[in-house]
């Protein structure tokens, strides 16, 4: 979305571009439908928030994590057919998280604390549902904002669904997070039929929360008003919601509360295929813009902050951060070279064939590259070039 914008634009017309960029998947939203019975004391309210045990049933299940004590999803979990697959959902993971995420974690550690306020709040734009990646990096953020164009969508009513249709839905989960899997980011191509039958991108994110440690303790859909203030959207409201509020913790800290809030929105400036962009949005904007000093993420984003029609939330990126981790699909060097300090990794090479005729290499980047002698290696591999594992990642830290 990238993960946006993980987009894999396929023509590169302008139109075309501009089309990828905002993220194509179905722009659709469905409420929370679910509607199975939960028992009085499965809902609680810890520090002010309100808790209902049944989303992490929920995401735990999804997640092909084994049930626990108390749970509404008990036994469950235990059918044969549906194991075949949680066995092959864990061993991926496993790879996965030998052979990528534990070098980011490491690489973190080692390289961005020292650096940057890992305690900042973080901002992901052309995010998708990737909160998996960018917690690698930022985990001890207590608010996450990601912005794309997946669809919403709803927490499956797992507990009215038979034997054949969980296990079904389980299958769903697993092949939406092939690429995950074997390129490390969403295609949005692909992803326009996968988040439908998952029923939308909150169950991504709970399954991501669920495997990184985290407890989900609520799921709230929500919208900004015209004053710039985010506001629940009850179950059967006439007010369409165009965002989830997840509330999560870590498992290891129950007092750590933490948010995350994923919004679908068009952020090219005007629009894309008659879809009101950012400047028909002001409340939005204002909203985005109290997000306040953060650290913000891009990685595969098509390269969309490189056009003008992405230049508003460009701008407002370069505005908010105190510090930008990114690969060379986000925000161009020429954007940031006076007033951030840069820090490179990897090699910086043409954008892959995909992109390669679009004018997105930057010769002043390749010859900072080039000529800065402080390149360090990169331990890992997030991106487009995960065939010929030449990537790229920079850290700008505002003077």
């Amino acid at each position: 979305m990238n993960q946006t914008f993980r987009i894999f634009i396929l023509s590169f017309f302008a139109v075309g571009a501009l089309l990828t960029c905002a993220c194509g998947g179905s722009s659709a939203n469905k409420t929370n439908g679910d509607t199975g019975k939960v028992k009085p004391t499965d809902t609680q309210t810890i520090s002010n928030v309100k808790f209902d045990r049944k989303f992490n049933d929920y995401a735990r299940f999804m997640a092909g994590m084994t049930a626990m004590s108390g749970s509404s999803l008990a036994g469950m979990d235990s059918v044969a057919s549906l194991q075949v697959n949680v066995k092959q959902f864990n061993t991926r993971w496993a790879e996965m998280d030998k052979n990528r995420l534990s070098a980011m974690r490491k690489w973190a550690t080692d390289e961005l604390y020292p650096k940057v306020d890992e305690n900042l709040n973080t901002f992901y734009p052309f995010s998708g549902p990737d909160f998996l990646n960018v917690v690698q990096f930022f985990p001890k953020s207590k608010k996450y904002l990601f912005l794309a164009n997946e669809m919403v969508g709803r927490v499956p009513n797992l507990g009215k669904m038979n034997v054949s249709q969980r296990a079904g839905y389980f299958q769903n989960i697993a092949s939406a997070l092939k690429d995950i899997f074997n390129r490390s980011y969403f295609i949005t191509q692909y992803m326009g039929s996968d988040i439908p039958k998952v029923q939308g991108t909150i169950p991504l994110f709970m399954v991501f929360m669920v495997r990184t440690g985290n407890e989900v303790l609520n799921v709230e859909h929500i919208t900004v008003d015209a004053s710039g203030k985010a506001v629940i959207v009850a179950e059967g409201s006439n007010i369409f919601p165009s965002g989830v509020r997840i509330t999560f913790r870590p498992e290891d800290n129950k007092n750590d509360i933490r948010t995350l809030e994923y919004f679908n929105y068009d952020i090219t400036n005007v629009g894309v295929k008659g879809n009101a962009g950012l400047r028909a949005k002001p409340g939005f904007v204002k909203y985005v813009k109290s997000f306040g000093k953060c650290n913000s993420f891009l990685k595969a984003a098509s390269y969309c902050p490189h056009y003008e029609s992405f230049s508003d939330i460009k701008d407002i990126t370069v505005q908010l951060s105190a510090a930008l981790l990114q690969d060379d699909t986000g925000v161009p060097w020429k954007f940031l070279k006076n007033i951030f300090t840069p820090y490179l990794y990897g090699e910086y090479v043409k954008p892959i064939a995909n992109f390669g005729g679009s004018g997105y290499f930057q010769p002043e980047l390749a010859k900072m590259y080039k000529d800065s002698g402080n390149v360090k290696k990169l331990p890992f591999s997030l991106g487009y070039h995960f065939q010929d594992n030449k990537q790229n990642y920079m850290l700008f830290v505002k003077k």
